[in-house]
């Protein structure tokens, strides 16, 4: 037979273990790292040019501003609760003093 028609067997050995070169990798790994900078940067100044939009201002300031009126909301209503925890131990203790202050001006 000559070398055109001749068959030959693939080797199986081989097949599920792949030999990746150093070179191979590499080329690979900084090619992915390009790649992934490069898309970074593209959708970091996609998102800047649409940041900077009126109505995305509009929007960030809103959701800021939002935020700080529930976080004043929050301690206004702790120092109520606190005040009124005061007050009503301030009102316990001196409770008993002012009804014997009320009995002594009802004389008449």
């Amino acid at each position: 037979m000559n070398g055109i028609f001749f068959y030959r067997k693939p080797k199986t050995e081989n097949r599920l273990q792949m030999e990746i070169k150093p070179l191979d990798f590499f080329i690979g790994l900084s090619l992915g790292l390009a790649l992934g900078a490069g898309g970074t940067m593209l959708v970091s100044r996609i998102r800047g040019w649409l940041g900077y939009s009126e109505t995305g201002r509009l929007r960030a300031e809103n959701r800021v501003l939002e935020r700080r009126l529930a976080a004043k909301d929050r301690h206004i209503g702790r120092m109520l609760a606190e005040t009124q925890r005061l007050a009503e131990r301030l009102g316990q203790k001196q409770g008993v003093t002012q009804t014997e202050d009320a009995g002594f001006k009802k004389i008449d």
